[in-house]
């Protein structure tokens, strides 16, 4: 689907910078820039040239032998980069397997596999612009800062490679995965929800005569909406659009994204403009997409809490990172769900997720399959607690004190009596702190 030209740049940018093609690329470029450059520095400035000299015993002097080492250095790092490749794909298969497919989104934004590539295909670019620079005859020449970065370059890849594969290690565990998918969707929660300051708030009904539906053109998952681009065209075609649905739903194609009231006046030339403010994608993005992030922490914890893996550690290390999760949703406002324009005009209404919501998209499924474990029912009320501490919000408090009981109520009808002391307890304090007047 065409997009307006900001967001299309917009998601662009976030795939490329996801992924194994940005940094990499960047990388590349940048080391065969500054390799071309040490090149025409040595033969073209007279200092350069002389201070080169100085340093001449530091390369072999004979061309052939400087070429003969350039090229063993290209072809050691292709192959070292051949097992880079294979060790990431093993790990981004071990996870999936164990874990969950999506969290392999998050694997791939490590920078340090993607600066690992890009320092090994920049280390092998670099040689192959070198090789050229090196005459055997008739006057030999060996640009000698260049081969001596080479030279320093395999040196480096060598030690970089052993990071690698410790960074490797460690990313595999799951509490490390958890905390990955956590802090990013802590910083989409900062990006998109507002300070929780007061702030003069509009309220307006919505339309309610009929509109002309904006059906979407492909099926797939919302991955973002540009709300500018909705609310230009809103303003310029004097209409306001009602959005359906909120990011992360599937859409089939032919049903509606959104409407436009009034309906006469929704030209082909409005419907168009509006259509370019959805992007619809084949997969579900962090992009603006807050309920993914949680969304895949849930999916560790229930592959944990599995009888197949039966590791409840991992599921209570998930319900920890969820609590800070939610901590910082509980502490800021969601997204407005009405847009004005700066006459003060409705343009444009939007379903977005909240803090009730969010919470039981966090314990609800987790509580469900582990409602005859003490251990992680426990955990879930201690999290509970926690969120409720930091909040005086009325709504998040009666949100947070259904979605315990629920939790209590399940755990007490599976488990023996006699265990269910402590989890009583904790009731009992989670009903103190959301005591609401």
């Amino acid at each position: 689907m065409r997009m307006s030209q900001r967001s299309a740049l917009r998601h662009m940018l976030y795939e490329l910078r996801g992924g194994f093609l940005l940094v990499p690329g960047v990388m590349m470029l940048i080391i065969i820039t500054f390799g071309v450059g040490l090149i025409w520095v040595e033969e073209h400035i007279p200092v350069v040239t002389g201070w080169a000299e100085r340093w001449a015993w530091t390369v072999p002097r004979d061309p052939t032998v400087a070429q003969n080492l350039l090229s063993a250095i290209a072809g050691s790092i292709m192959t070292v980069l051949s097992v880079v490749y294979s060790v990431l794909l093993l790990v981004l298969t071990f996870t999936s397997l164990q874990f969950s497919p999506r969290i392999i989104i998050a694997f791939m934004k490590d920078r340090v596999s993607q600066v690992t590539l890009g320092l090994f295909l920049g280390t092998f670019a670099f040689c192959l612009v070198t090789l050229p620079s090196i005459h055997t005859g008739p006057s030999p020449a060996v640009p000698t800062i260049a081969v001596s970065f080479a030279m320093l370059l395999a040196v480096v890849s060598l030690v970089w490679l052993v990071y690698f594969v410790h960074n490797m290690a460690l990313s595999i565990q799951a509490n490390r995965i958890v905390h990955r998918i956590a802090m990013e969707t802590e910083s989409v929660i900062k990006s998109l929800f507002r300070s929780s300051t007061p702030q003069s708030v509009h309220l307006a009904s919505a339309p309610v005569e009929p509109g002309t539906p904006l059906p979407c053109p492909e099926s797939g998952y919302i991955q973002f909406i540009d709300i500018q681009t909705l609310l230009s065209t809103a303003r310029s075609h004097a209409v306001c659009i009602g959005v359906n649905r909120p990011v992360g739903q599937f859409v089939p194609k032919g049903i509606p994204l959104a409407t436009v009231s009034p309906a006469a006046q929704a030209s082909s030339k409005c419907i168009d403009a509006a259509l370019r403010a959805f992007h619809i994608g084949a997969v579900r993005t962090m992009e603006d997409d807050v309920e993914f992030g949680v969304l895949q922490i849930v999916d560790v914890a229930l592959k944990a809490i599995s009888p197949a893996v039966n590791d409840p550690s991992t599921a209570i290390a998930c319900i920890d990172h969820l609590s800070h999760i939610l901590t910082c949703a509980t502490t800021r406002k969601p997204p407005p769900e009405q847009v004005f324009d700066r006459d003060g005009v409705l343009r444009v209404t939007l379903k977005q997720t909240s803090f009730p919501r969010l919470l039981d998209m966090a314990f609800d499924q987790i509580a469900h399959y582990a409602k005859s474990d003490m251990a992680v029912c426990l955990r879930i009320l201690r999290a509970l607690n926690d969120v409720a501490v930091l909040t005086r919000e009325r709504t998040h408090l009666l949100a947070i004190r259904a979605c315990a009981r629920r939790v209590y109520d399940l755990c007490t009808r599976h488990c023996p009596s006699e265990e269910c002391l402590e989890l009583t307890n904790r009731m009992a304090l989670i009903d103190h702190h959301t005591a609401v007047t």
